[in-house]
C-alpha cells in the first residue's frame, strides 16, 4: 500500500516581501508629503528675522510703521508645558494673526494656530511645544500679521528643553 505524499507548505516569501516594499513606499510617501507641507508653510523669503530670545523675556521690535512686542511664557519655555503668547502692536492695523511653530533642524509636526484679540488690545494664544528626544531643540516661531497692505511675517528663534 502506498501512502499519499504530504509536502510541508513552503511559506510564500514573495507576498511578505511585496508587503514590506509597499509599506516602505508608503512611509517614504508620507515623509515626502510632510516635508513638502513644511516647506509650503515655511516663512516667506521676505520674512523679518528678529534677533531676540523669547527665553530671556519679551521681544520689542521697531517696525517701519510702528512697534511689535511679543511675549512667551511661562519661562523657562519647555516641551510639553503650556506656551502662552501675547502680542502687542502699535501703529499696525491687523485683521488676523497666525503663529507657526517649527523645529529649526527637524520636522516636529504641524503647530499652527491663530491669536485672538483680547480686551487689553493685545492678541493672545496658547499652544504646547512638542517633546524632543535629543533634549534641547531650536524652535522657529513665525508670526504672520494680516494687514491692509498684505501679510507681514516676523521670525523669532528660541531654544527649549
Amino acid at each position: 500500500m502506498t501512502l499519499p505524499c504530504h509536502q510541508n507548505p513552503v511559506p510564500k516569501k514573495n507576498g511578505a516581501l511585496f508587503q514590506l516594499i509597499l509599506l516602505g513606499l508608503l512611509l517614504l510617501a508620507l515623509l515626502a508629503s510632510a516635508s513638502w507641507y513644511q516647506q509650503t508653510q515655511a516663512p516667506q523669503a521676505d520674512v523679518m528675522r528678529h534677533d531676540c530670545d523669547l527665553q530671556q523675556g519679551a521681544c520689542h521690535v521697531e517696525l517701519s510703521n510702528g512697534r511689535l512686542q511679543l511675549e512667551a511664557g511661562p519661562r523657562p519655555l519647555r516641551s510639553l508645558s503650556p506656551l502662552n503668547l501675547a502680542l502687542g502692536l502699535e501703529g499696525v492695523e491687523a485683521s488676523r494673526i497666525r503663529v507657526d511653530l517649527q523645529g529649526a533642524e527637524m520636522y516636529m509636526g504641524i503647530n499652527r494656530f491663530e491669536l485672538q484679540r483680547g480686551s487689553d488690545a493685545r492678541w493672545h494664544g496658547q499652544t504646547e511645544l512638542a517633546v524632543c528626544t535629543t533634549g534641547s531643540m531650536l524652535w522657529q516661531l513665525t508670526v504672520e500679521i494680516e494687514t491692509p497692505k498684505g501679510p507681514e511675517q516676523h521670525l523669532f528663534e528660541f531654544e527649549a528643553r
